[in-house]
């Protein structure tokens, strides 16, 4: 691959259309440092088309959203820069980290269908509380209803 590539090589590359790689250009400005010169065609170097796959892949396959891909390439940035780690162990970090929270997002949605299911027992138990309700009084009501016509029939025979 030669070392500076033209926006339609590196489009066909990624495959992706030249419009979104200008759009990706001017999101990430910050990670591209791919300024072109007054009259002159904008190359891409190596680097260039590291990072611009790297979007990609955070964008397409991990599906984070713009302002997410900014802030986890940043990330990678300062750990890469700062801390002075090797790629291998950063990536390491990363995956154990997106595991995380990939985990931590599981135990959120687990909650909140626990949640659901309470608050559907709890429905259901005022159902069955207010059945309940209606079987005592209507029992009692069928206890007093025989208790009248029983008075009733010994009435009649006593006269």
């Amino acid at each position: 691959m030669e070392q500076n590539l033209t926006l339609q090589q590196v489009s066909e590359f990624l495959q992706v259309e030249q419009s979104t790689i200008r759009f990706w250009e001017k999101e990430f400005a910050e990670l591209l440092n791919n300024k072109a010169k007054r009259g002159q065609h904008k190359r891409f170097t190596q680097r260039d088309l590291e990072t611009l796959s790297h979007i990609k892949e955070l964008l397409y396959t991990e599906l984070y959203t713009i302002k997410g891909a900014k802030r986890r390439m940043m990330m990678d940035m300062t750990l890469t820069s700062a801390l002075g780690i090797e790629s291998n162990f950063k990536t390491t970090v990363l995956f154990m980290f997106s595991a995380i929270m990939q985990e931590q997002q599981n135990y959120r949605e687990e909650s909140r269908k626990l949640a659901e299911q309470v608050r559907k027992l709890r429905t259901q138990k005022s159902e069955i509380e207010e059945q309940l309700v209606l079987e005592r009084s209507k029992g009692l009501f069928s206890f007093l209803k025989d208790k009248i016509q029983v008075k009733k029939v010994c009435e009649q025979e006593e006269a």
